[in-house]
């Protein structure tokens, strides 16, 4: 058990001595970084405790000390906890340190940090290894991506109603950055410069509103809702010699609406590590690089309750790319190839039901495509395909035990779900009109296929179609 707690305490310490680079114009407040972290995770026990009487937060000495001796397991939580709330918790983490001073890999280390605080000392039930992955790694990609877009968003120049509008934008995007500045001051502290953190570099905003048709091959579509998405291309790619990560990145995120609905259908994130350019020339570049991936898709697409929804799940993620870009007159082609190691993913699962687990977790690695074509900055045609690759060796062989099992039973039964392969494949057209220099119109189809081989049980296809028809604003 010592060497537990000792072993926890130098991981809780890394980010206090780490020698990481840091980009910021901060100055380097490490204690206040963890201070405002260990402060987070007591809110939430508080809150799970008192408020929601939660039976896991009902946390003391005996549970912190078995849980120090309990090696990780699979947990049983719905896929949006695990692979959105988990990895957001995590940027939360990541931002604070950001905010006061650290660098990218010290960041990363203080959301570590973090959630080993969470998962041994303030949940009754054991450690969770897919949380430990997910907040650290799936922490740090949205982390950095929502803590750069929130330095475009804060402007120390501004007053009154457009102050508090970005301040709360900017809390949104990294909440403890602005539990940060309020403990300063800085949140209504004027200047005469905007107070960013960082260069500002050339990007791209994108709000896109409109409906969406979602139906299975095969049949008319029968579910229409609204959708609100985002897209940000950060910084130029083949402008930037990548010193930092995250120098360049690609964030996207989609919300749908309707019917007593309302949910996060997407969040991606690509992110730059390192990169090296191979040709530059007049008409054509081309860069390779190392990219962070972050991918999440809850399509939920129940049509009947017999329709199993539609998960994919890349939370911790890392491979190489290519891209290449040719201009000529008027026109632009780009095409880019991008290959990934995948640490935790999850897909959908026909059979395995438990609590509010009804996919696998997986690992394994994806592939994805994509070209552009842009005519005259006038029309865009986009084509792109994803496709994932994921393994789930640790998985039941008695499903009848399932049914029989107790809650701390449960709690320990430790499985990925079914044991299987599956294959995941996102095949995608879009088309971007532009009426004047801010507005366009937007055409997106999408096809979302699935084949499950399971050990114990028929191979399962599953296909899913959308036809999306709005408008997009630049910013």
């Amino acid at each position: 058990m010592y060497r537990s707690i000792l072993t926890y305490c130098v991981l809780l310490a890394l980010p206090l001595y780490g020698q990481g680079r840091t980009d910021s114009v901060a100055e380097k407040n490490k204690g206040k970084s963890v201070s405002i972290n260990v402060g987070l995770n007591m809110v939430m026990r508080g809150f799970n405790r008192i408020i929601l009487k939660d039976k896991y937060a009902q946390i003391n000495l005996r549970s912190m000390r078995t849980n120090l001796k309990t090696w990780p397991v699979w947990d049983t939580n719905r896929f949006s906890t695990n692979f959105i709330g988990h990895p957001y918790h995590g940027s939360m983490y990541f931002s604070s340190a950001r905010t006061n001073g650290l660098g990218f890999y010290q960041s990363s280390s203080v959301s570590m940090a973090g959630s080993l605080m969470w998962e041994y000392l303030m949940e009754t039930k054991p450690p969770s290894q897919n949380d430990l992955w997910a907040t650290t790694i799936g922490g740090t990609a949205l982390g950095e991506t929502l803590f750069r877009f929130s330095d475009l968003v804060l402007d120390n120049r501004t007053t009154g109603l457009e102050r508090v509008g970005r301040e709360l934008l900017a809390g949104i995007l990294a909440p403890t950055r602005l539990i940060t500045r309020l403990t300063t001051g800085e949140a209504w502290r004027t200047g005469q410069s905007r107070g960013n953190f960082l260069h500002v570099p050339s990007y791209w905003l994108e709000l896109y509103f409109g409906e969406t048709a979602t139906g299975t091959t095969g049949s008319n579509p029968s579910m229409w809702r609204s959708a609100l998405g985002i897209e940000l291309l950060y910084g130029e790619l083949f402008e930037t010699v990548a010193g930092k990560p995250y120098d360049w990145f690609r964030l996207t995120g989609e919300i749908r609406a309707g019917n007593n609905y309302l949910h996060l259908t997407q969040a991606n994130t690509l992110g730059l590590m390192l990169n090296k350019e191979l040709l530059h020339n007049n008409e054509t570049r081309v860069t390779v690089g190392l990219f962070q991936h972050f991918n999440y898709y809850d399509l939920n697409g129940r049509t009947n309750n017999n329709t199993a929804p539609v998960y994919i799940s890349e939370a911790a993620a890392i491979g190489p790319g290519i891209i290449v870009q040719k201009k000529k007159d008027k026109s632009t082609v780009q095409f880019a190839v991008h290959l990934s190691g995948i640490i935790l993913g999850a897909s959908t699962s026909d059979h395995f039901k438990l609590e509010d687990r009804d996919y696998n977790f997986g690992s394994g690695f994806s592939l994805k495509l994509s070209s552009s074509l842009q005519f005259k900055q006038r029309l865009t045609i986009s084509l792109f395909s994803e496709d994932y690759f994921l393994f789930s060796w640790k998985g039941v062989d008695d499903y009848e035990v399932l049914k029989q099992l107790t809650i701390n039973e449960i709690d320990f039964l430790n499985v990925q779900g079914d044991k299987s392969s599956t294959m995941l494949n996102l095949l995608g057209l879009t088309m971007k009109y532009s009426l004047n220099k801010r507005v366009h119109v937007v055409l997106r189809a999408r096809s979302f296929n699935r084949n499950t081989l399971y050990t114990h049980f028929p191979s399962v296809k599953h296909s899913l179609n959308e036809f999306f028809f709005g408008m997009g604003v630049n910013v």
